[in-house]
């Protein structure tokens, strides 16, 4: 075999290898976010069921929680979706926000359902996408 031949097969294997590690690492940083939005909207149902409502300061500290998580989790993944694929989960944590302040809780029940429902969604279409690099 010549360098060049050599170089061409070294070549491959390095673009092989870089690929595997990028289509890795995106998969992981979406199922940790994901999982921690699925996390948080558990943690607040149990306290909801501990606290038998949704007016109390455990809860009020669990979704400013997931809001701020989901906010630092949403930049990072911006670059594997496009970002108005991905805006429900935002909007449905304004909505339990919102809720929360009315002390509805079927609305926040919904919503919070809702969260979980796109959490689930999500990981199905989110991939590395030049687009969203742009």
């Amino acid at each position: 075999m010549t360098r060049f031949m050599w170089f061409q097969l070294v070549s491959i294997f390095v673009i092989i290898a870089l690929l595997t590690t990028i289509c890795v690492v995106e998969d992981k940083l979406v199922q940790d976010a994901l999982s921690n939005v699925k996390e948080y909207c558990y943690q607040i149902e149990n306290a909801v069921v501990e606290n038998e409502g949704i007016k109390n300061t455990k809860v009020n500290s669990l979704v400013e929680n997931l809001e701020y998580s989901w906010l630092s989790d949403e930049s990072k993944l911006c670059f594997v979706a496009n970002h108005k694929s991905m805006q429900e989960i935002g909007v449905e944590i304004i909505k339990l926000k919102t809720y929360l302040e009315q002390d509805d809780i079927k609305e926040f029940s919904v919503s919070l359902r809702l969260i979980k429902l796109y959490a689930d969604q999500y990981h199905h279409f989110m991939g590395a996408d030049f687009r969203n690099v742009l």
